[in-house]
């Protein structure tokens, strides 16, 4: 059984614009996140009037295929955080493997405390212009991508 993998972890600003896309894989292009992370915006759109109950999870937010999936988190301040979990095609035979409701909150909490690290860091010019490349940012979110073991449902 294939064991499902983070293979982009993604921030958007306040104005919709990229500060980091960072891929942990070599099935897809870094070109290909880009755009799957733009298409994301149009569903956090649409879901956002429908979120009262204070929760920052969105939860799926769409398939691309069998093996990838994008999932959403919004911070009270605006931010957006996309991963897309990509499960590897091993054999075709095998059960499709699926992840449990609410297994991606911890990776997300995870990735909102380091950007809080980030943003509070007061040499940090935090005006959203350009992309994070905060090096120890960096590290944190790949050890974040790479660390993280999901309970598998078959």
């Amino acid at each position: 059984m294939a064991t499902p993998k983070i293979a982009c972890i993604a921030i958007i600003g306040k104005k919709n614009s990229p500060l980091l896309v960072s891929t942990f894989t070599r099935s897809r292009d870094r070109l290909a996140f880009h755009f799957l992370i733009h298409t994301t915006l149009d569903i956090f759109a649409s879901r956002l009037p429908a979120k009262t109950n204070g929760d920052s999870d969105f939860g799926l937010l769409y398939s691309v295929d069998e093996g990838l999936a994008l999932y959403g988190w919004l911070t009270n301040t605006g931010i957006k955080f996309v991963i897309a979990v990509e499960t590897p095609s091993g054999d075709s035979a095998s059960a499709p493997v699926g992840l449990r409701e609410g297994e991606m909150k911890g990776v997300f909490r995870a990735l909102q405390t380091a950007y809080i690290r980030l943003v509070c860091n007061p040499f940090y010019d935090n005006d959203e212009s350009g992309p994070i490349e905060s090096k120890r940012f960096l590290g944190e979110v790949e050890k974040i991508a790479v660390g993280w073991t999901p309970s598998v449902v078959a």
